[in-house]
């Protein structure tokens, strides 16, 4: 049985471990069915204590995880509806549960969010958002979730050319959507509503204050590209150089 206290990596539905190898400075997955556990318990109780900045962070990996996964190439009706779903419960909730730790029904609520982020993951796969998080938890140990925060407007910024209408699909789950807007014009919308969802959390949102130099720019990039597993996931074939464009939009002055 697995008892997840965050909401969330979703690793309680995956057959996924995620190991760091220092001397590559980067991160690999282990995928077997031998890490899905018998039972899960979601019990929002043991969320409470979760510091404002961890449930921030760990809501928005599953953002990451529910959002790649129904845009990746290898989405199918099984994903995609797993994901839906736990969309739909995410956007209505995770300002919430940072915001208000007692609140159990928006624990309860990521909790679940979470846990279709993993089911996602089982019959699809994350991209664009992982593959460049990678580099940045091995190569200078960011969290994991705090990473991907930084990463995921930009990333969906280039993503999402390619994916008009699932990102209009997800436009019109956000309470309070104009969803009078074109398609294209609601994958803008959300685009920019990620950006600022990001900066209403109690999270960094530049890799300068969390001490990653420029310079290490082509390094972080060459890595990146490096994961193929994630990166054959993107709905777009994203070039070196456009992946180093990604980090250079992470520095305040292209903020």
């Amino acid at each position: 049985m697995l008892i997840p206290a965050t909401a969330g990596t979703g690793s309680e539905a995956t057959p996924n471990a995620i190991l760091a190898i220092p001397e590559q400075q980067t991160k690999v997955g282990i995928i077997s069915p031998v890490l899905l556990p018998d039972y899960v318990a979601l019990l929002p109780e043991l969320t409470t204590s979760m510091p404002p900045s961890i449930a921030a962070s760990t809501g928005i990996d599953a953002l990451c995880h529910l959002l790649e996964c129904f845009t990746s190439t290898v989405a199918n009706p099984v994903s995609d509806n797993a994901a839906l779903i736990g969309l739909h419960k995410l956007v209505r909730h995770i300002e919430r549960s940072v915001n208000q730790p007692q609140d159990l029904t928006a624990k309860l609520e990521m909790l679940w969010a979470s846990w279709y982020g993993g089911a996602a993951i089982n019959y699809s796969g994350t991209h664009l958002v992982h593959a460049l998080s990678y580099p940045l938890g091995g190569t200078w140990h960011l969290p994991h979730g705090v990473a991907n925060a930084i990463l995921l407007a930009p990333c969906m910024r280039v993503v999402r050319p390619h994916a008009v209408a699932k990102f209009a699909q997800v436009w019109d789950l956000i309470p309070d959507a104009d969803r009078t807007l074109s398609a294209e014009e609601k994958s803008h919308a959300l685009v920019a509503w990620l950006a600022a969802l990001v900066k209403r959390l109690p999270l960094p949102d530049n890799l300068a204050a969390l001490g990653v130099p420029q310079e290490s720019i082509s390094a972080l990039s060459a890595a990146a590209q490096n994961v193929k597993r994630l990166m054959n996931n993107a709905p777009c074939s994203v070039s070196r150089e456009e992946i180093a464009a990604i980090y250079q939009t992470l520095y305040p002055e292209h903020a």
